[in-house]
């Protein structure tokens, strides 16, 4: 999320518009986002049809693997707060770009939690769509 927050100005230059997907509890929700300091919308998918949609898996090998147990203890030394398992902790996420005819123009179901592709191959696919666009689509 940092990435994508850090680089918006690009996306949006972009004519991008990125939206966040969870199925945590919405009750939950603002408290992520006042975490995550995430500037874009927050859909809420309870029923996680939009997982299921784009192949995105339940791994326990996946979830809790060395790198991802690492990466958590690596954030609460920088002083971030421990706020539990908040849903399906098995839940894999991912990426997808989806242009305005609705058509998948990259989709990257995640292996572990951090497993996403870099901001810089986002930029590129909207760089491309951007530039089949045209001026009258930009």
């Amino acid at each position: 999320m940092a990435q994508l927050r850090r680089r918006q100005s690009d996306f949006e230059g972009l004519g991008a518009r990125i939206v966040t997907i969870s199925f945590g509890p919405a009750p939950k929700a603002p408290a992520w986002l006042d975490e995550t300091k995430s500037p874009f919308p927050l859909l809420i998918d309870a029923r996680r049809e939009t997982y299921r949609a784009f192949g995105m898996r339940r791994s326990l090998r996946g979830s809790w693997n060395l790198t991802t147990v690492r990466r958590y203890r690596d954030l609460m030394r920088q002083g971030r707060a421990w706020r539990g398992i908040q849903g399906d902790s098995l839940q894999l996420g991912g990426d997808v770009i989806i242009d305005a005819a609705g058509i998948v123009r990259l989709l990257a179901p995640s292996k572990t939690p951090l497993d996403r592709p870099p901001v810089e191959v986002l930029l590129a696919v909207f760089a491309r769509l951007h530039a089949e666009a045209g001026p009258a689509g930009g």
